[in-house]
């Protein structure tokens, strides 16, 4: 959450979670905040129903691009995803735009509202690893690949960005001068991808942030959620996100290039059941992982006037150096998965 967004929410938040509560019809006392990273997120009650309310500011995302996230992951649970349902506010709205003249006191700035239903179980635990698990997971993933290839925007206003027009993909007007190495990596490494073909077996509308934070288990079954950062990208990438993430998991050493291997081939085996991918996309995995490395340090160094969590210490720690030494993130031949 960039410093802009957050002062004004500090400001502004009380009465926008006033005039949510009132055009989503739940008691404003049973909000319970969850985190603030790119959207401002709390839990609420209806009943005995819970919700997950997000609230982004305008400077983020655009009704548009919040309206084609919504329909994408209504179109992908109306088809057997697995997703959180979409919840319509009291005018049957997929979102509601907070701000402007409809509030007073709100000035020109203005906030986007829009809500799901609580995925039911909880986030995974280590304790929960199995090959099972982690075939399931890659089901979930090649299953939405096999169903955005059919996939199209009911409007054009409602399409999301690529891949390259990700704010925090400028990583010049991120980074300061004295990281001259690193952004000239990154704009090698842009550059290069940018020349990659995007044709439809292999590119399209993706997730491109299915972690182990991200998803619910319950029993066997796997909710996922979070469809924020979706985007058009190339579906290799979106297979990488999970190995990336579990590597950098406290719980794992990550240089443990045993589990990484043993975590990918359950993955791509369930993955496989449901879509298939040409091996010279899973053969780039290095490539898509070196440019979420580099994305992901540019938040997090952009983020730094905030307290950094744990997770996000570890990550950075030798960060810089990795990238401008052009360390592996997962040292593993990705050829024996193609």
């Amino acid at each position: 959450m960039d410093l802009t967004s957050q002062k004004i929410f500090d400001e502004k938040g009380e009465a926008v979670l006033r005039e949510v509560s009132v055009r989503y019809g739940f008691d404003p006392t049973t909000l319970k905040k969850l985190g603030s990273f790119e959207s401002f997120v709390y839990e609420f009650h209806k009943g005995e129903k819970g919700h997950i309310l997000k609230i982004t500011h305008s400077l983020h995302r655009t009704p548009g691009l919040i309206k084609g996230e919504l329909e994408w992951v209504a179109y992908l649970a109306d088809r057997g995803v697995p997703a959180a349902p979409v919840v319509s506010s009291l005018s049957d709205e997929l979102l509601e735009v907070i701000g402007g003249k409809a509030v007073d006191g709100l000035g020109d700035d203005y906030f986007i509202a829009y809500a799901f239903e609580k995925a039911a179980g909880r986030l995974i635990r280590p304790t929960d690893w199995s090959d099972g698990l982690f075939e399931n997971w890659g089901r979930a993933l090649g299953r939405i690949h096999a169903l955005t290839k059919s996939y199209r925007p009911s409007s054009k206003s409602l399409r999301r960005f690529e891949w390259h027009e990700d704010d925090s993909l400028q990583i010049q007007k991120h980074l300061p001068p004295g990281q001259d190495k690193v952004i000239e990596k990154a704009q090698a490494l842009i550059s290069r991808l940018r020349e990659w073909p995007t044709d439809a077996d292999a590119y399209g509308l993706i997730h491109s942030d299915f972690h182990h934070g991200n998803f619910f288990l319950d029993a066997d079954r796997i909710t996922v959620f979070d469809f924020d950062d979706c985007h058009y990208g190339w579906f290799g990438f979106d297979i990488m996100i999970p190995l990336f993430y579990i590597m950098r998991d406290a719980s794992v050493d990550p240089d443990d290039t045993a589990f990484a291997r043993r975590f990918f081939d359950c993955f791509m085996t369930g993955y496989y059941r449901e879509h298939s991918v040409d091996g010279g996309w899973i053969r780039r995995i290095p490539d898509f992982m070196k440019l979420r490395e580099i994305d992901l340090y540019t938040v997090v160094y952009a983020e730094e006037a905030f307290d950094l969590n744990d997770w996000c210490r570890r990550f950075m720690k030798d960060r810089r150096a990795r990238i401008e030494n052009d360390v592996p993130v997962v040292d593993i031949d990705f050829s024996q998965f193609a």
